[in-house]
């Protein structure tokens, strides 16, 4: 790390904050007339931070906010005033997350292309049927006949028609995107990026069963005499009529989290019966529960990723999955920083790696081959 920048970077947020001394200003013209990549740093933070409800937030969250990598990155020699304007900086870091997808961040008005080699090819969302028939779902079509299935793709949104013996069908989301499905007895599935589905095309036997691997939001329409069951890598869901949440992102973890109804958590040890506001855990075996809460765990319905206290070596597992692109977390020391805060995905990325960049959260760079990394 530059010690140097480092220390221009609390300059200038005593500077915003306005609590700079006379010596410390002093201090900062000469290093801002001597270091040309400071001048440039001190611009982005005055953009970025400079707005009353960005700085009301930070002097009310500066000395609580639980950023420990702080302390350890402060040499034991510096004043008591560096550390604690270290953990505004960090604190400020998180809070740009919200803001700079809003407004903080505006496009480049001269049009130029900003990290061109960031660009990817984008994976399109797909309907393979039982025949081995593959349906890109990328762009709305009017209805489409394959076999006896007669679908409809609009507004991200597929619904179906079919005969009795359609067979099962999968439905694939890359990275990058979402996309809702209405089954056959009126189930409703929003599928989150990274996430397929597996189903019949019509239910036929005495149960209603999908397969889901990543995450998913279910509203299931009401069968008394057909239970739907939703299976999971080494676990199941078994429900009359509810709306939950499932995510098997993480290898080895299954989370649901009821919503609405009632919900019976089954893995191959142990069964639970999940409440209205609780989330089960599955997790070698055991089923756990807690609390949650709805805006965090559902947020990204809306295309959003909202993060609390966590670190940046997690949050760097979730970009990937909701931009579509590739991050390498090269710098090992700043894994364990930590964020709160909203990514939106209807945003470009660059403007929550700039805000970060900017209060020294993180530095980064695209290579010849589109691939971010933090460094």
């Amino acid at each position: 790390m530059n010690t140097k920048l480092e220390n221009i970077r609390l300059l200038v947020m005593n500077e915003i904050l306005g609590t700079l001394t006379d010596a410390e200003r002093e201090e900062l013209s000469r290093d801002l007339d001597r270091y040309p990549d400071a001048r440039a740093m001190r611009e982005d933070m005055h953009r970025v931070l400079a707005n009353d409800e960005v700085l009301n937030y930070v002097k009310q969250q500066a000395v609580i906010h639980p950023a420990d990598v702080i302390i350890n990155r402060v040499n034991s020699q510096k004043r008591r005033r560096k550390v604690m304007s270290l953990a505004i900086v960090s604190a400020a870091a998180a809070l740009i997350l919200f803001f700079a997808v809003k407004e903080l961040y505006r496009p480049d008005q001269t049009g130029k292309p900003v990290l061109a080699g960031s660009v990817v090819k984008k994976q399109h969302i797909q309907l393979q049927l039982s025949n081995g028939q593959t349906i890109d779902l990328n762009t709305d079509t009017s209805q489409v006949l394959a076999g006896n299935v007669v679908l409809k793709n609009a507004n991200k949104t597929l619904t179906y028609k079919s005969g009795e013996a359609a067979g099962f069908a999968t439905l694939t989301v890359p990275p990058g995107k979402d996309y809702t499905i209405h089954l056959s007895d009126g189930s409703e599935v929003q599928l989150n990026a990274a996430t397929s589905i597996r189903f019949p095309l019509s239910f036929t036997g005495n149960t209603r069963e999908v397969f889901i691997n990543g995450e998913a939001y279910l509203k299931i329409a009401k069968d008394a005499d057909k239970p739907f069951i939703v299976n999971l890598p080494n676990s199941s869901v078994h429900v009359l009529g509810t709306a939950f949440n499932v995510n098997t992102y993480d290898s080895g973890i299954v989370k649901v989290a009821l919503v609405e109804g009632a919900v019976k958590f089954v893995n191959k040890e142990n069964s639970l019966q999940l409440l209205p506001g609780q989330e089960g855990v599955s997790s070698a075996g055991n089923i756990s529960t807690h609390p949650f809460d709805e805006t965090e765990v559902l947020s990204w319905r809306s295309g959003r990723f909202l993060f609390s206290n966590a670190s940046l070596e997690d949050v760097c597992r979730v970009i990937p999955r909701l931009y579509g692109l590739s991050l390498e977390l090269d710098n090992k020391q700043v894994a364990s920083r930590r964020f709160s805060g909203v990514i939106d995905r209807n945003q470009p990325l660059e403007n929550v790696l700039k805000a970060l960049k900017a209060t020294n959260a993180i530095d980064y760079y695209a290579d010849k081959e589109g691939v971010f990394h933090i460094k």
